[in-house]
């Protein structure tokens, strides 16, 4: 196992999801998810957590927070990013053994960020990553939010990927302006970064 990687789905504006959940529901977007980090480590924050609703079953569990006294069946609790990654990547084999990944999914990273919006950041201010990969989603999650009454200031936004330190990997990505289809609430496109 080497590198980390980060994944999430966005609307076409860059937002993640408001108020700690999803403001959309693209099943072949989950299992895109899914299909890339099972048998991997995953690293999240607790509000990420929270809006899963436990375990992802076949991966790593760990949760960032600063509360010592945190438990969580089929968790793992850290204290920082640093630790989280620690804690997800050891013993990952041994608990999980070979990665069950297929096609592109098995070149990429076994240890993900899965979120939220400040623990991205901080793993890119950290320059910790080495792979992002994100599904854009046609559709404009900002008037979904403000249809169920939550402010502007409840919507979380993706970090912005530079392009003089990311480069698309072409063969791990679709084919700019070009959408999967429709499943659930929107049509969507997957893109792979790699750091350069």
């Amino acid at each position: 196992m080497s590198g980390l990687g980060m994944i999430w789905a966005q609307d076409v504006t860059g937002v993640l999801g408001a108020d700690g959940g999803m403001l959309w529901r693209v099943p072949a977007d989950f299992a895109h998810f899914k299909a890339t980090t099972m048998g991997c480590g995953l690293v999240m924050g607790r509000t990420t957590w929270e809006s899963l609703g436990g375990a992802l079953p076949g991966r790593r569990n760990v949760v960032l927070t600063r509360d010592r006294s945190w438990r969580a069946e089929g968790a793992i609790r850290a204290g920082s990013l640093r630790e989280g990654l620690s804690v997800a990547a050891r013993g990952l084999a041994a608990e999980l053994g070979q990665d069950p990944r297929e096609g592109g999914a098995a070149g990429l990273p076994r240890l993900w960020v899965i979120g939220g919006g400040s623990v991205y950041e901080q793993a890119l201010a950290a320059g910790l990553p080495d792979v992002l990969v994100v599904s854009v989603l046609d559709l404009d999650a900002t008037e979904r939010a403000r249809e169920r009454g939550l402010p502007d200031s409840a919507l979380v936004r993706a970090p912005g990927i530079s392009t003089q330190e990311w480069t698309i990997d072409p063969a791990l990505s679709d084919p700019e302006g070009q959408w999967r289809p429709a499943s659930g609430d929107a049509r969507w496109r997957v893109e792979t970064w790699r750091h350069l």
